[in-house]
């Protein structure tokens, strides 16, 4: 029998996992305090076509970049150099956070994506949906490609996009599952410890909202829910079922307490315990090069909601509202039990292996907005 949850209600437990696989007092020591609301968005190019001569001006060291860093998180020696004129080339953490820092909100908040273009440039396709929903937003997105190709791919077509040369190369079975799927982790963490608030965003998310104007800050994490739910219901003993069955029987078989959070939506602020977990997960996929990252991800973040004396608080994580943010098969299943879309931010078209399911789910949907072209959405039923 289902028991109801107050909508965003943490799913938290209450086994733990003691060997937390970070370097506590490495951690940085940034906490943010709850933001203040963004205002509406301005409708001025790209920083990254616009602003690299005020980066310039200001270049960053690579070694006060890294200062706190642990050894295994520093990238391949080059020298120290700002960005040129021309360049979004990422070949160093200082460049990495002087680009971010430029392409931010004044609120330092950040949406990004990372992306590697497919041969027949479906990525392309669902990425103009993507930032044709954001509209001027996109402004404040960075686009990170896992290759100059990607990159190039997406600027022909007026996308600004960023060319990662500094993260660590993957290994084992994550190859197969595609270097974007680490890469943002790793452009997560070092623009957290940077004191960049975020909001990760696979392409196939469609945004009705703006995405900084509706979020709580006074969290820690927060994600999509991956429950089998279009309201957030949990079984007896606070029992969730994931959209995936292969989830519940990978994770319950561990004898774990794990959220059932996506890992292609979600928002962090720049505390002290999202870096601290931020480090841990990296640290973890480098030395787990065969554990897919959203397994890891579930493993891993309920270790830190267990605080450790004075040098680390607990981690405040929930999972969004599904009244807000869902996976598009249960916005389906909303519309036809009468529960109401109008508040609706964000849908994220998973579970959906093909991309043209995808686009049928978004023309289905009235959802069809490329980028540069008029916006074709239908408004949602009540």
């Amino acid at each position: 029998m289902n028991t109801p949850v107050r909508v965003g209600e943490t799913i938290e437990g209450s086994r733990t996992m003691r060997n937390r696989p970070y370097p506590v007092l490495k951690c940085s020591s940034r906490a943010g305090g709850r933001g203040p609301e963004i205002g509406r968005p301005q409708t001025i190019g790209h920083p990254l076509h616009c602003a690299r001569s005020a980066r310039a001006a200001a270049p960053l060291r690579r070694h006060l970049a890294q200062s706190h860093a642990p050894n295994w998180l520093q990238p391949p020696s080059a020298a120290p150099d700002a960005l040129s004129e021309s360049s979004s080339h990422m070949d160093s953490v200082g460049a990495i956070i002087s680009t971010a820092r430029a392409i931010a909100t004044p609120q330092s908040e950040i949406l990004l994506t990372t992306l590697t273009m497919d041969q027949e440039r479906t990525q392309l396709e669902m990425l103009k949906q993507w930032a044709g929903h954001l509209g001027p937003r996109l402004r404040n997105a960075m686009l990170v490609g896992t290759d100059r190709h990607t990159c190039a791919v997406l600027r022909n077509h007026s996308l600004p996009c960023v060319t990662d040369s500094t993260a660590p190369a993957v290994h084992g079975e994550q190859q197969g599952f595609g270097r974007q799927v680490t890469l943002k982790w790793w452009y997560a963490m070092i623009l957290s410890r940077a004191g960049l608030n975020l909001v990760f965003s696979d392409a196939d998310v469609v945004w009705l909202k703006d995405p900084f104007l509706h979020w709580d800050r006074s969290y820690d994490l927060q994600g999509l829910a991956d429950i089998r739910s279009p309201n957030l219901t949990v079984q007896a003993h606070h029992r969730i079922e994931c959209i995936d069955a292969w989830m519940d029987g990978t994770y319950g078989a561990l004898g774990s307490v794990y959220p059932c959070q996506s890992t292609g939506l979600w928002y962090s602020r720049s505390t002290l315990a999202t870096n601290a977990f931020l480090e841990g997960l990296n640290r973890f996929l480098l030395t787990h090069p065969d554990v897919w990252e959203q397994k890891a991800f579930q493993l891993l973040v309920v270790r830190y909601l267990i605080g450790l004396e004075d040098r680390l608080p607990p981690l405040r994580y929930r999972l969004l509202a599904t009244s807000r943010f869902i996976n598009i098969g249960y916005y389906e299943e909303r519309l036809q039990k009468g529960l109401g879309v109008e508040d609706m931010v964000a849908v994220h078209c998973g579970y959906l292996n093909r991309m043209t399911l995808k686009f049928e789910a978004l023309r289905r949907h009235g959802f069809l907005r490329e980028h540069g072209t008029r916006d074709t959405r239908a408004r949602p039923s009540r």
